[in-house]
């Protein structure tokens, strides 16, 4: 029912682990202010044994970038600690009084609410554990854009999401325009959310490889460049109701490019260019765990994420930026939230600004590489391996010290 992530290994285990992380990369870029330090640890009680429960209902990349790998990654550094990480709302009662503090990824309905109010928070209240509410997107219905296939799935959100919060020590979220917006929804101090970004973890998703990349570049010379969208079904108009969807402002550049460039889309596809289907690559998503090798496969040359306009949007993680500048492929984005807040330079706001940025960056292989090697020197603030400080301080100290 729950998996207990296991206490720190030996040296021996550890080396047979590294043997199998991604490759470091072999002449990457160093950042001129050289490598980030990692911020002094929290020193958890030797003379004690630390219990963190949590519960995650995503199945997708939020789980493991808001709760499972900082789970993982922060057993290896306790030998002192262990994490039980449920998929499902469950918890061994056994487990309760023991518990250093217990975190709840994405609850946001009336079946999730009677668990949290039978059994979790008499919990918490009996035994005084710490709790942390984690949430990394808009969950109300009302405002999640009508071609979002999932907007129904979030129905009860609006009355389940701020039990949690009120009832909760501290609240988890990926930027500060989420937590602002959380705050103004529903009448919640500011002071009650932690900003905490979406971190990588280096041994998942630092692939970045210079010989690969140029190789990938020089080849640009005798093929159609390879542009990418990976993105899920929720960001297109599946019902063809005409009102639009992220891809409407840039959807008849590809379709005008489509023999100039070759298109894939990893996951969704959008019906508005079904009868060019024939011109477009279509890769299936799969699991999360395999993400990082299917991206690799793909061997794009630059990934666009366009986004509408959106209170829904602005509050979206740039994860999207991190995950291609980790592995060393250039990313433009839409001109929204957090994208221009790390990374003006990457954004655009129209289909004839985007078109300028693709031809320039296509244009000249040297600037190219030197974007890339930019893009991956800005890496150093994003490794997870950095900041799990800022999540062990959360949880045992959600109210602050």
């Amino acid at each position: 029912m729950f998996q207990f992530v296991p206490p720190k290994l030996t040296a021996p285990a550890l080396s047979k682990i590294q043997l199998i992380k991604a490759p470091a990369p072999k002449s990457g870029p160093e950042p001129k202010s050289g490598p980030a330090k990692a911020p002094a640890p929290i020193r958890l009680d030797p003379n004690r044994f630390y219990t963190f429960g949590s519960t995650h209902i995503d199945v997708g990349g939020c789980s493991y970038y808001r709760i499972l790998f900082i789970s993982q990654l922060l057993s290896q550094i306790n030998d002192n600690a262990a994490f039980c990480d449920s998929r499902i709302l469950f918890l061994a009662k056994e487990l309760f009084p023991h518990l250093a503090s217990f975190r709840l990824q994405r609850a946001c309905t009336s079946r999730d609410l009677r668990w949290f109010r039978d059994i979790l928070l008499p919990a918490k209240r009996q035994y005084r554990f710490p709790l942390v509410y984690e949430i990394d997107d808009i969950l109300v219905r009302e405002d999640i854009p009508e071609y979002n296939c999932y907007r129904d799935i979030f129905k009860e959100g609006k009355d389940a999401i701020p039990v949690y919060m009120d009832n909760s020590d501290a609240v988890t979220v990926t930027c500060a325009p989420l937590a602002d917006y959380y705050s103004r929804k529903f009448g919640l101090p500011r002071g009650k959310f932690r900003v905490i970004p979406n971190y990588l973890p280096r041994y998942f998703f630092d692939t970045y490889d210079e010989a690969v990349i140029l190789d990938r570049i020089r080849s640009q010379k005798s093929r159609k460049p390879r542009v990418c969208f990976s993105c899920g079904m929720s960001h297109f108009d599946m019902k063809l109701t005409g009102a639009g969807d992220d891809f409407s402002g840039i959807i008849d550049w590809i379709a005008a490019n489509r023999r100039k460039y070759e298109f894939v889309f990893h996951g969704g596809f959008p019906p508005a260019l079904s009868k060019y289907a024939d011109d477009f690559t279509r890769i299936p998503v799969g699991p999360f765990l395999d993400y990082p090798r299917v991206r690799r496969s793909i061997r794009a040359d630059l990934f666009i994420q366009p986004l509408r306009r959106s209170m829904f949007n602005e509050c979206k993680s740039p994860i999207k930026l991190l995950e291609s500048w980790a592995e060393g492929t250039p990313a433009f984005v839409q001109d929204l939230g957090s994208y221009m807040k790390i990374a003006s330079d990457a954004c655009f706001d129209t289909a004839d600004k985007l078109d300028r940025m693709v031809n320039a960056l296509f244009a000249d292989p040297d600037a190219q590489l030197q974007v890339i090697r930019a893009n991956y020197a800005r890496m150093k603030d994003y490794w997870l391996d950095d900041h799990l400080n800022e999540w062990l301080e959360v949880m045992l100290f959600p109210k602050g010290r």
